[in-house]
């Protein structure tokens, strides 16, 4: 059996302070030992250019900035199909182009992967590129979360049940 493809992608823009975690946590995630199969990228605000990337992909695991209206540094881990979990009013990505807008064109284009996100309510979104510290030391865990998942796939060819 081939060991499935896996993407961590980090999005979001990084001029932005926290709207930036995603692409900063792939730099703390790079410095894991991470499994052969494994590959990294940083979406930025990248739009639909970011179809073809994914539909070579067998797990898609994203990491992003979401306003879920919570607590800075709250942690949501979501399906793209648990999208309803999030009231209207709520705009779940702050790009102009979401991730479930690029999901959906890679799957009427054949092949979107299986994909989980770890969104994080960020606590400013101003010009700058530091994280706010609540972001920050919410990454240690936030790795631990990626490589669970990561591992869960390796071992049963799924994301982990939690």
């Amino acid at each position: 059996m081939h060991s499935p493809k896996i993407m961590v992608m980090g999005v979001g823009n990084i001029l932005l302070s926290d709207e930036g975690l995603g692409v900063r946590f792939l730099d703390e995630l790079a410095h894991k030992s991470l499994p052969q199969n494994v590959e990294l990228l940083e979406g930025g605000t990248a739009g639909l250019e970011l179809v073809h990337l994914i539909q070579e992909i067998d797990f898609l695991i994203i990491i992003d900035a979401i306003n879920a209206q919570s607590e800075p540094g709250a942690l949501f881990r979501f399906q793209p199909g648990d999208i309803k979990v999030f009231p209207e009013q709520y705009e779940v990505s702050f790009h102009q182009i979401g991730i479930i807008e690029v999901l959906t064109m890679a799957n009427i284009l054949g092949q979107a992967p299986q994909t989980l996100i770890f969104g994080v309510q960020p606590k400013k979104l101003d010009w700058g590129m530091e994280l706010s510290p609540e972001i920050q030391s919410l990454f240690p865990h936030l790795t631990e979360l990626v490589l669970l998942e990561i591992d869960s796939i390796q071992r049963e060819g799924k994301f982990a049940n939690n």
